[in-house]
């Protein structure tokens, strides 16, 4: 599947991914289910791992347009 999709977008798609997960990881029925003793993940990951993850992934988005609008001057 080849979408053109440009990098405002990107960005737009992954800050709302990360608000979403942010307010699921609020609900007391995902902290019900995160604190069960049946709860378990390969990599003993949370939900606010996936946060941070995104989290970092825009940061270095931004890097990258600073630099480039330095760049471009």
């Amino acid at each position: 599947m080849n979408s053109i999709v440009s990098t405002e977008e990107i960005v737009i798609i992954l800050a709302g991914v990360e608000q979403t997960l942010r307010l699921v990881q609020a609900t007391p029925e995902y902290r019900k289910l995160q604190t069960s003793k049946h709860f378990t993940t390969s990599n003993d990951l949370v939900l606010n791992d996936a946060i941070q993850s995104i989290s970092e992934v825009l940061d270095g988005i931004e890097k990258v347009q600073l630099a480039n609008s330095f760049d471009e001057d």
